[in-house]
């Protein structure tokens, strides 16, 4: 900016020199520099100081940016002209070596030739060169070190390698200079006329002997030479001078202000003095609170003034509202604050903070917890009950104990002067306890205001049973006075010694499953908390006994089924406990009570016909009692007589299946009150006059409730048992039977979905089958007791769909359910004919990239009313989007290349038949373009395919001779890949599930591979020579892995923005992406530099310091203040970094 100007200043000539005080003063006699000041005269109005710079020589100014040369130009440094007319010497000095400028062309300033009076006068120009360019600087020189010569020294040797080259030929003198890890050398200039390198110890302090020396020994160039010079003599710091080096002795503070980090001249006094008699004192804080929002401080001391706006209290940063003010006490308020230590602030206008009185420092508010009441003061010592603690700043409190034992805090309706808390259980502590509030580290204790009191113990009142079974299973209901307070808590019963499992709480006690236990007495104990609950007006014990009393009726029927009931007590109501057996039979049980036992005989063991004698057995019962199982044992006899003349006798059945019902008669002796049982079903027998030496009985069973199967007739008497049956029937065999089918014709590919209507077709079991025969099957698809339906299928055959077109069929409809072959009751014939047939004739295909569109041409492919349904590979539904009887087009998901099979059906017609084509569509992929055919030799390039059917199922491969085309993006007409590097021409193959397709060839070569030639970088922006490049928009840059942004192409010129780097080199590259990666060597480096610094001045204690520049690495930046570590603070960024400079260890 033109407002920012750049001076420069000698010292010596403008101070030293001219200085009246200093004539007298010896030549090169030091000059101690005590103030430096900057005067207004010449620049008018407000001025800002950006940067003081002192130094022991003339400081350089260079441009900062120099322009880039024209392609194939020359760069001019220095032009000077000598002579006077009409003769002159022109010099020209070039960046470069050994280019010439051409010479100079003559021309005159008129552009007729002379005219008289014109004032045009003809001038004669003779052009001689006087010097050809200097040729590039060569050879090699030799260094001196010490006593040590090393020859053959290249003029482009590195520094690397320089270093290297001094390290291995240093002796014992010059060994401790060279062997140091903070000697480093570096090549400042490499031009074609003028190398040097320059030799720096970082670290090492004092002037170093003159230890190294050069001389020519083979070098080529315009009158070349070599020398050695000191740069810089001892480890002496430059740079800016801080304020702490310009600062003076003063014995009082003074006031520093400081304006854009420079330090301001102080013309006068700027001293401040602290004063002990002017310092407010503070000697005492008190705290008072409410129940309100505000609590009140008194602050006593001295020096407060009496003026409100003047004093400012703060309390733990909160502004405290002054009510009341003298000199010596102020009463404020400020929002309730918590329990702890706060500091609290005092300022007085104009004097300053006030200290504490005692300590001399900071002043500080100590917020406690009071408690003052207990309610209720005691409780039992089971604990559990709710209690209200009363006192004033408990809005803190997080914790309660009584004595050692934690009271939990409840959160609700709790507020700065009361909270509530369950007590504990008493445990171990006396009956007088303490009780402690906490609040973070604080803690507040108060004793005599809560203790235990036995006689508030809640008691066992009541049980609700005293007798239980030994296998245990009951329900114990156990009453607790004033349970209803305790609920919740952790409450255990023992029984025994057993602790069985609370099954509920309520208001009045606790249930228990009652557990198993041996036969006896047992106590009943029952803790709360921890604590036993003793009984009152109860006696808490319980009875285990378990017994049979007797068996009701005596006997029954030799074939079992007689309903006993035994009577007892302490039977379990669990059926998986209890056991009733017979001479080793099982009675079956049917239900279970307490003192009640139901279970249905066994058949008579050992049984013949011939056998007319009662049977007699023992009725035994059996109980688990936990892992062992207990036979009761009876005081009376408890014996089954089986008898023939209570077994109930058939003498006649009778069965008639009608309007779906079973009918049965039954004629016999004692079957009065009886059942008649089919498979699962049973009907109640009602009497029906017959003649006087039989008697009949009938009932009647629906006819869905059974499944076809044969069944025995079976009729039970529920006080005698089951019936002997001599009838000449015994047993009934329900059948399947069929009405109607639907539909009842069809086609003769199948499809149709068929219903089977009739009577008894349901089967539990799912044991259904239907046949059709002559090579057809029906596949079962649902069935209920009236109805079966099926889906008819053809059977497999080799020209199966040419085959039925060309005959029509009568197939017979017959189901087998359970293994029961139907009957048919009315019309069972399916009728297959032509006439009912779709026929397809042709099937094409489309797509689109997205969708595969079929297009199904023939006859008869749909009816009026019934839509048809299209199949892709037997299980992909192809949408039907448009229909008719000749046509039907439908709309699938992009179809892979192979083969398909097609099938097309209807509900009421069927699956149609092919006739002409085949069922089988085979798609092949087609590419018909693609594009570009040239590339780079570097590859990268996008290649593009277009064609359809190119996404296999499994596998689709685009190949380069043999080489593997990297696939961007697929489709079904659609194929980006990016082609590998390569030379001349090569074969290009689509390989789709294992098929391989020759599709034509493509060319890698020279003129069709972009170029980067050459890089001139400005800062950020890189100016590159580029060839071959086709547009903007298709080409990008990066630098290294990082995109170079903003890219611009004029010809043969590119430019674009470089990304913020960390320091180092980067590969410049470049993609076109029709045709590939670019041919470059060219590098891009990115420089760390510190362009600014903040916060870069301070004392002895460090700081932090905050750098803006280019390069830093995150991660592998270190950065040093007078060589020691500054520790990185946060994020380092590539631009900028903070840093904490460490504590200087030395003096300024």
């Amino acid at each position: 900016s033109s407002s920012w100007t750049f001076m420069c200043t000698s010292l010596w000539k403008r101070c030293v020199t001219p200085s009246v005080l200093l004539q007298d003063l010896p030549a090169n006699s030091p000059v101690f520099v005590h103030q430096i000041d900057l005067l207004q005269k010449e620049t008018p109005g407000s001025f800002y100081l950006d940067e003081l710079i002192i130094a022991d020589r003339a400081v350089i100014v260079s441009q900062r940016d120099p322009k880039p040369l024209w392609p194939g130009g020359r760069m001019i440094e220095a032009v000077s002209v000598l002579g006077s007319p009409p003769t002159y010497n022109v010099s020209w000095g070039l960046s470069g070596c050994g280019a010439s400028l051409p010479l100079l062309s003559p021309s005159t300033s008129c552009s007729s030739p002379s005219v008289p009076g014109t004032g045009c006068q003809l001038v004669s120009l003779t052009i001689q060169r006087l010097q050809k360019s200097s040729p590039p600087l060569g050879g090699t020189f030799h260094i001196h070190l010490a006593d040590t010569v090393i020859s053959g020294v290249s003029v482009h040797i590195s520094a690397q390698q320089l270093r290297r080259l001094l390290q291995d030929n240093v002796d014992n003198f010059t060994a401790p200079f060279f062997n140091t890890s903070d000697f480093t050398v570096t090549r400042d200039s490499s031009l074609c006329y003028e190398s040097v390198w320059t030799l720096t110890w970082k670290k090492t302090a004092g002037d170093l002997p003159n230890v190294i020396s050069v001389s020519a020994e083979n070098l080529i160039g315009l009158k070349a030479t070599v020398s050695a010079r000191v740069v810089y003599d001892g480890g002496v710091f430059i740079g800016p001078i801080f304020g702490d080096m310009l600062a003076t002795l003063h014995n009082q503070t003074q006031v520093v202000v400081m304006v854009n980090d420079v330090l301001a001249n102080c013309s006068g006094s700027c001293s401040f003095q602290y004063s002990q008699e002017l310092t407010p004192i503070v000697r005492d804080v008190e705290y008072s609170s409410g129940e309100g929002s505000q609590a009140t401080v008194v602050i006593r001391g001295a020096g407060f003034g009496e003026e409100k706006p003047a004093l400012e209290v703060e309390v733990n940063s909160r502004s405290c509202h002054i009510t009341a003010l003298n000199q010596t006490r102020v009463v404020c308020q400020v929002p309730r604050l918590p329990v702890g230590i706060h500091p609290v602030t005092l300022l007085v206008t104009p004097h300053g903070s006030a200290l504490n009185a005692t300590t001399g420092q900071g002043i500080f508010l100590t917020v406690q917890s009071t408690l003052a009441a207990v309610e209720p003061p005691s409780t039992s010592e089971i604990g559990g009950l709710r209690v209200t603690l009363r006192g004033t700043n408990l809005e803190g409190v997080n914790e309660v104990l009584f004595g050692s034992q934690p009271c939990p805090v409840l959160e609700e309706g709790r507020n700065s002067t009361r909270i509530q808390c369950k007590v504990p259980s008493r445990g171990t502590e006396d009956t007088s306890v303490h009780v402690t509030l906490i609040s973070g580290y604080h803690s507040t204790t108060v004793t005599n205001l809560f203790q235990y009191d036995p006689s508030l113990n809640p008691e066992v009142v009541s049980l609700s049973r005293n007798r239980s079974g030994i296998a245990g299973g009951e329900e114990l209901h156990i009453g607790i006075s004033q349970f209803s307070s305790y609920q919740g808590s952790d409450v255990k019963v023992q029984i025994g010694d057993l602790w069985p499992q609370i099954r509920a709480q309520t208001n009045h006690g606790v249930n228990v499953m009652l557990p198993a236990l041996p036969a006896g007495w047992y106590n009943i104990s029952v803790l709360i908390n921890g604590i036993a609950v003793a009984s009152n007006r109860v006696e808490p014990l319980i009875q285990y006994l378990s017994e049979v009393f007797g068996v009701e009726p005596c006997c029954g029927s030799v074939l079992g089924g007689t309903q006993l009931a035994i009577s007892g007590v302490g039977f379990s109501q669990n059926p998986a406990l209890v056991s009733v057996s017979m001479d080793n039979q099982t009675c079956t049980v049917t239900h279970l009570e307490e003192e009640t036992i139901w279970c249905l005989t066994p058949p008579a063991a050992n049984l013949s016909n011939e056998d007319s004698h009662d049977i007699s057995v023992r009725v035994n019962v059996a109980i688990l009692s936990g892992t062992l199982q207990h036979d009761l044992s009876t005081n009376r006899t408890t014996t089954f007589n089986y008898q023939r003349a209570l077994t109930p006798l058939l003498t006649a059945v009778e069965t008639e299946i009608t309007d779906g019902s079973v009918f049965l008669r039954i004629q016999g002796i004692n079957i009065t009150g009886s059942v008649a049982k089919l498979d699962h079903s049973e009907c109640q027998l009602e009497f029906q006059r017959g003649n006087q030496s039989a008697v009949s009985y009938q009932c009647s069973l629906p006819l869905n409730s059974l499944e076809p199967g044969t069944f025995p007739i079976q009729v039970i008497q529920r006080q005698l048992g089951y019936a002997q049956v001599t009838a000449r029937q015994q047993a009934l065999t329900i059948t399947p039977q069929i009405t109607s089918i639907f539909p009842s014709q069809g086609s003769i590919c199948g499809g149709m979905l068929l219903t089977i209507s009739g009577i008894a077709l349901k089967s539990r079991r799912n044991l259904v089958q239907a046949s059709l025969g002559s090579n057809y099957s029906c596949e079962i698809q649902k069935t209920d007791n009236d109805s079966i339906t099926c889906v008819v299928l053809p059977g497999a055959h080799p020209l199966h769909y040419q085959w039925l077109a060309e005959a029509s069929r009568a197939l017979s409809v017959t189901v087998v359910v359970n293994g029961v072959p139907s009957v048919c009751l009315g019309d069972c014939t399916l009728h297959l004919h032509e006439h009912w047939t779709p026929l397809v004739h042709l099937v094409t295909w489309k797509t689109n990239g997205t969708s595969t569109y079929l297009t199904i041409k023939g006859q008869r492919l749909a009816w009026q009313g019934d839509s048809p349904v299209v199949h892709v590979d037997n299980s992909t539904a192809c949408k039907v989007t448009f229909w008719n009887e000749t046509i039907i087009e439908c709309q699938t998901a992009c179809l892979a290349p192979g083969e398909h099979s097609i099938s097309i059906s209807s509900r009421k017609s069927g699956r149609a038949c092919f006739r002409g084509t085949s069922s089988l569509l085979t798609i092949l992929p087609w590419v018909y373009q693609f594009y570009p055919r040239n590339f780079s030799t570097h590859g990268g390039g996008l290649l593009s395919l277009a064609g359809l059917a190119l996404k296999g199922k499994r596998m689709t491969l685009v190949l380069i001779d043999h080489h593997p085309c990297l696939i961007l993006n697929i489709t079904c007409v659609f194929i980006q890949c990016t082609v590998p590097p390569g030379k001349g021409t090569r074969a290009l193959t689509l390989k789709v599930d294992g098929h391989s397709y020759y599709l034509g060839t493509i060319s890698y070569s020279e003129e069709f591979t972009p170029a980067f030639l050459s890089l001139v970088p400005t800062g950020l922006l890189l100016t590159l020579t580029v060839s071959q490049v086709t547009e903007m928009d298709n080409i990008h840059v990066f630098v290294g892995d990082f995109p170079c942004s903003n890219i611009t192409v004029t010809r043969s010129m590119l430019q674009c923005s470089a990304p913020l780097l960390p320091v180092g080199e980067y590969p410049v590259l470049g993609l076109d992406i029709p045709r590939g990666w670019a041919s470059s060597n060219l590098t891009f480096t990115s420089n760390l530099t510190v362009t600014a610094a903040r916060h870069n001045w301070g004392g002895l204690n460090g700081g932090p310091v905050y750098l803006h520049g280019t390069g830093f690495s995150p991660g592998k930046t270190l950065v040093t203040v007078c060589g020691t570590s500054c520790e990185l603070l946060g994020k380092v960024m590539v631009t900028e970094l903070s840093c904490l400079a460490p504590r200087l260890r030395g003096q300024l």
